[in-house]
């Protein structure tokens, strides 16, 4: 693999404000259209007619080919519809087509425009799909009209998978790293890919929302944390490795250590996913749209947006450190220099002032003279006999040191 960024000396970390600014750039438009016009939900949210069809012989490659572009011939005659073929997938044996149309369930005209939708779609399919001699190649097997109590229940359950899926990686990362900073910031990038997806949805409102949107929101989270856990992994390394460098220093080097294959991963999925919006055919057109706003999306928030925060984060717990380190040596420093207290010997305590000596009676004061007459004399034998003992305690220290050496 090519790796074009190992070597670089570029400073990723330092310019995090502007990476945080090009996501709330990208998501602040899309919460705006969102609140303006919302979503443009699929069939499958909104409620609608459904209409199933049995083919007289099973469907070879071309044409399943046809059926999936069949919503697209279908809405130039004035009747939004989606695709779907159906059947025995293990054997092959495709030979069912479901078509969904938008219809509003609560309207009284509703059986009558199904009614009426059928007959349509109904010719068009006898059209791609002749039959032979007094057998059709197409034949209705029913109609019904789905209920917006099935489309409510179709949110709720894309909510909760998402919110759940969210839930597991919070935890499985908080365990992985035992520590829920990394945890916080692989939740946070991913909740950044969601918000992404859906502000571009509602800006570009051709686009529906519909089951393989939510098929393409999972996998974007999938993708998107299993880049994060790489990078998190080669700064957990480096850590061990780096001793002496600063968090955001070694969170730098490992970015730019695993930026190479950041982008070979998400080039080449991106490559495939185009190729499949250009040539693929309407029925594939939302959810390739989607999985390609996801899968860069998911890759962005990896490199510029997980990794950054967790950096923010530790800064800030280095600083909290460094503060209450600063905090707990300046009290040890008042402790020793306050005055003791009750009970306290301290070596830094002042020492009591020496009492003065009695003065002496005025009737002792003849014999304290003639005592200090005497003291002289005594002073001086009592110096010589020290000045002795000295000099004998020099010269065996000089013996045993001359006996030493």
């Amino acid at each position: 693999m090519v790796d074009l960024f190992r070597n670089k000396k570029w400073d990723l970390i330092h310019w995090r404000n502007l990476w945080f600014a090009i996501s709330l750039a990208v998501i602040l438009p899309g919460l705006v259209a969102w609140f303006i016009h919302g979503f443009n939900l699929g069939i499958d949210f909104t409620g609608g007619g459904l209409i199933t069809y049995q083919l007289a012989r099973p469907l070879t490659a071309g044409q399943a080919e046809q059926a999936e572009r069949l919503a697209d011939t279908i809405k130039r005659e004035g009747i939004e519809a989606r695709v779907q073929i159906a059947g025995d997938y293990s054997h092959g044996n495709l030979d069912q087509l479901l078509v969904r149309t938008r219809i509003n369930p609560k309207e009284p005209e509703a059986p009558a425009l199904l009614e009426q939708q059928t007959k349509v779609i109904t010719r068009l399919l006898q059209q791609q799909f002749p039959g032979t001699p007094g057998h059709d190649g197409v034949k209705v097997t029913g109609t019904e009209l789905v209920s917006p109590v099935v489309s409510k229940e179709l949110i709720k359950n894309a909510f909760w998978s998402v919110l759940i899926g969210c839930i597991f990686i919070l935890a499985w990362v908080r365990i992985r790293y035992f520590d829920f900073k990394w945890a916080f910031s692989a939740v946070v990038a991913l909740a950044h890919d969601v918000l992404v997806l859906l502000g571009v949805f509602a800006i570009f409102h051709k686009f529906e929302i519909n089951s393989p949107f939510v098929a393409a929101a999972l996998t974007m989270v999938g993708f998107s944390v299993h880049d994060t856990i790489i990078i998190f992994d080669r700064i957990r390394e480096n850590l061990r490795l780096r001793k002496g460098s600063s968090f955001a220093e070694t969170a730098n080097i490992s970015l730019l250590e695993t930026l190479a294959r950041s982008v070979n991963t998400v080039l080449t999925v991106v490559f495939v996913l185009v190729a499949v919006l250009v040539f693929g055919g309407g029925a594939l057109r939302d959810f390739t749209f989607a999985m390609l706003v996801g899968v860069i999306s998911g890759a962005y928030s990896s490199i510029f947006n997980a990794s950054q925060l967790l950096v923010v984060l530790k800064q800030r717990e280095e600083r909290a450190l460094a503060r209450r380190r600063v905090a707990q040596a300046g009290r040890r420093a008042a402790a020793r220099t306050r005055p003791a207290q009750a009970g306290e010997t301290p070596s830094s305590a002042p020492k009591p002032a020496p009492r003065p000596a009695p003065k002496p009676a005025p009737e002792a004061a003849l014999s304290s003279a003639a005592e200090g007459l005497s003291a002289p004399v005594a002073g001086n034998a009592a110096s010589a006999d020290s000045e002795k003992a000295r000099t004998r305690r020099k010269m065996k220290a000089s013996g045993k040191r001359k006996r030493r050496f």
